[in-house]
């Protein structure tokens, strides 16, 4: 009997472990009930431990409070990696804007001042007080450009050729015959009004020689030829290196062959023509009294006088000769007597 009360006691007991265990299980953070005799103790420490700790009724409300908190933190997490990504990303994107603005402010900034430049520019063409002072200087640079240049002697000062005028013609002489001295081998008020004795004076120093002439209205003009001069028939002579020249602006103009034909020199006992297809560029008659001059396919040039019916006032021809001779020809040119060619 007490055998069996005992073994239903043992049973009671281990029903109540079995049911107090699940239940721990099931709530482990709930307290598991009290035995009798503990109830009074327990309740006590429960009031005391309640003042410092949470109410935990369960532990599934627990543990979701858990996940739930650190849910939270990784989205915190994610939301401040997301926010830090895109902030940088709005940075890099401001920068490529401020980049790009400002290449496209400099570009503007170009344009601007390209448009301002090409509308402040004046035309070459124009009579602005601009344009004349800029062709007065350029004027003013060439004149010093020619008195610059450093001119041969003269073997006597010339009736029809200024300083000037004979700096820009030495500056337009083949190299050939730059450097050498300029000797004056006929002019009219020394060796008489006569094509002829121009002829015999020519023979006193072969190769280029500058022919000038001078109309009775002031302007000056002529030509680089080839000497010796030799009258012939309808034959023409000399080579491309020569040219025609007028000094009426006070600025000696050349004008040198065109290439359209060879007709140079045109030498005759009743005249002396320089250029020729169409008309001459320049006409001396045997006299040396009067000539003309017009439009030649030659030199392709203007009326080199001042109307193309002229009279003439003085004939130069200027021989260029190197050292050696200079003073044999110089005593030869001085005379009257007819010259002979000696080599």
């Amino acid at each position: 009997m007490g055998k069996k009360q005992k073994s239903s006691s043992l049973r009671s007991k281990a029903v109540h472990f079995v049911t107090d265990l699940t239940t721990g299980l099931l709530n482990p953070i709930s307290a598991p009930p009290p035995l009798p005799d503990e109830e009074e103790d327990e309740s006590k420490r429960d009031q005391l431990e309640s003042k410092d700790e949470p109410d935990t009724s369960s532990f599934s409300a627990f543990l979701g409070s858990l996940l739930s908190s650190q849910d939270q933190e990784e989205e915190e997490a994610e939301s401040s990696d997301t926010s830090s990504s895109s902030s940088a990303s709005m940075k890099e994107t401001s920068v490529t804007k401020k980049s790009l603005l400002s290449k496209y402010k400099q570009h503007f900034k170009n344009f601007y001042q390209a448009v301002k430049l090409s509308k402040d520019r004046k035309p070459l063409s124009g009579n602005t007080p601009e344009d004349d002072g800029l062709e007065l200087e350029m004027k003013q640079m060439q004149d010093k450009d020619d008195t610059a240049i450093l001119i041969p002697d003269i073997s006597e000062p010339s009736l029809l050729l200024t300083d000037l005028s004979r700096r820009s013609l030495y500056s337009s002489l083949p190299a050939l015959v730059q450097g050498r001295k300029w000797i004056l081998l006929y002019s009219t008020w020394r060796h008489g009004i006569s094509l002829s004795t121009l002829y015999r004076k020519s023979l006193l120093w072969p190769g280029l020689s500058l022919l000038v002439v001078g109309d009775r209205k002031g302007s000056v003009f002529g030509g680089l030829v080839e000497a010796p001069l030799i009258p012939t028939d309808k034959k023409y002579q000399g080579t491309n290196s020569t040219f025609v020249f007028t000094d009426k602006s006070g600025q000696p103009t050349i004008y040198r062959p065109t290439g359209a034909n060879r007709f140079y020199t045109l030498c005759s006992k009743d005249f002396l023509a320089l250029g020729g297809g169409g008309r001459f560029a320049l006409y001396l008659d045997s006299e040396l009294l009067s000539g003309s001059s017009a439009y030649s396919e030659t030199y392709g040039n203007a009326c080199l006088a001042t109307s193309q019916d002229f009279d003439v006032k003085e004939v130069e021809l200027w021989g260029f000769v190197y050292g050696s001779k200079y003073d044999e020809i110089l005593a030869l040119s001085k005379t009257t007597e007819p010259g002979v060619c000696r080599w």
